[in-house]
């Protein structure tokens, strides 16, 4: 008998991916005017602090310190009463912070008004952007979480490739003060963008009340990995965003920068930095939604390493400009990894806890790195901070990659239907 031949199997078509909802694409509105108004600060903190209070370089360490300990005291709180809350209500509160602390910047003409302005603005941060990192795991369908949570994270890089070039160009043209207003305008703005959310009703059926939320989300192995991956991704927001102004003037590491670019070749830095996460974050979450969070997070691990190598031996623009981009592409695809797992293994109930334990550690790692760093930096030598730098990046780094191992996603609990009585 001979046999017919067998049609090949046809694959399986693959199921449509689910569409994001427009309340998501206006809470990323809403954040990316939030994030100007912060982000177009960081070119000109530093030198107001030098320049126009007159005080050490060490206090740009401490300013940083201090908004990231406002930071951190915030998160949880907020985490946890978002949870409780609702998310758009703090975010609300975040923005007006925000609006807060542009009225104490202008009116800085000591450093203890000016830290009162960095006080409002790390409590800002840590409200606004806790609230609104649960609220995209809320609102994305779980596979495209990681995504999510990247296009979340890009809405604040996009903010940081214009700001900077817009800080030190008003600064330069109009003053310190033309800054802190507009960065008052851009918070009134996410204020009212944020209004327009719909009021959400938490779901509270799976919270057990904040000490032992905050215990159990602490229990998760996927927690730990994501706090460590992502304080190792602190040291090097730390080198960017404190200490990258500073390395800039002191090595004269734009002298050789076209005319065109000279008034903003350092700022321009920055917006690379911002332009590459921009792009990554994204595509490096949907990319793990699709293969797994580990094949993501090695590489960047590698690449951001390579990154600050090779900026700790840049010589020029375009070796600054071409180490940057690295750093920041290893940089993104960590930080997007470290989102992802974090929210993977808890319940819903428990994501703004998640968040804030994250990003708690995460600002706490930046202040310390802020002291620690700044002490390492011998005139115009940085060859101790790069180093120091790269093993407190490398050292948290691999050990939140070796947690990832093993992780398994929450999924809620199926309530078993109720049999039927075949008498009926």
């Amino acid at each position: 008998m001979i046999p017919f031949p067998r049609e090949p199997l046809a694959a399986a078509p693959r199921p449509p991916r689910p569409p994001l909802p427009a309340a998501f694409y206006r809470a990323l509105v809403g954040l990316l005017l939030f994030a100007f108004a912060v982000t177009i600060l960081i070119p000109v903190v530093p030198l107001f602090i030098t320049d126009r209070l007159g005080a050490t370089e060490q206090w740009i360490g401490t300013a940083t310190l201090i908004l990231a300990f406002t930071a951190v005291t915030s998160r949880i709180p907020t985490g946890t009463l978002s949870d409780r809350q609702g998310r758009r209500r703090w975010m609300l509160i975040g923005a007006l912070l925000s609006l807060a602390a542009s009225v104490f910047y202008l009116a800085s003409h000591s450093i203890a008004v000016f830290m009162l302005a960095r006080i409002g603005t790390g409590a800002a941060l840590g409200i606004f952007t806790t609230a609104s990192k649960a609220l995209s795991a809320d609102l994305a369908p779980p596979s495209r979480r990681g995504e999510a949570l990247g296009l979340n994270n890009a809405a604040f890089s996009v903010a940081g490739i214009f700001s900077p070039l817009v800080g030190e160009g008003l600064k330069n043209a109009l003053g310190f003060e033309a800054v802190f207003a507009l960065s008052g305008a851009l918070s009134l703005l996410a204020l009212g963008v944020t209004y327009t959310l719909p009021t959400d009703h938490p779901d509270m059926s799976e919270s057990n009340g904040a000490r032992r939320d905050t215990v159990l989300a602490l229990r998760q192995r996927g927690t730990w990995a994501a706090i460590l991956l992502i304080v190792g991704a602190g040291a090097l927001l730390t080198l960017m965003f404190t200490f990258y102004p500073l390395l800039a003037e002191r090595t004269a590491l734009y002298d050789d920068a076209p005319r065109l670019l000279a008034a903003v070749a350092m700022g321009l830095g920055l917006s690379i930095w911002s332009l590459i996460d921009t792009v990554i974050e994204p595509v490096a979450g949907r990319v793990s939604d699709a293969i797994g969070r580990q094949p993501v997070a090695l590489p960047g691990l590698v690449i951001a390493a390579a990154g600050v190598v090779l900026l700790s031996r840049a010589t020029g623009t375009a070796s600054a400009y071409g180490a940057i981009a690295l750093m920041a592409s290893g940089w993104g695809m960590v930080r997007a990894i470290a989102d992802a797992v974090a929210q993977d293994a808890i319940p819903p109930a428990l994501r703004g806890i998640g968040t804030a334990l994250l990003y708690t550690s995460f600002d706490l790692a930046i202040g310390i790195d802020a002291q620690l760093l700044g002490g390492m930096i011998d005139g115009a030598n940085f060859d101790t901070f790069f180093t120091a730098t790269l093993a407190l990046f490398l050292g948290f780094g691999t050990l939140g990659f070796a947690l990832t191992t093993r992780l398994r996603t929450y999924a809620a609990p199926q309530v078993a239907p109720m049999p039927t009585d075949p008498a009926c």
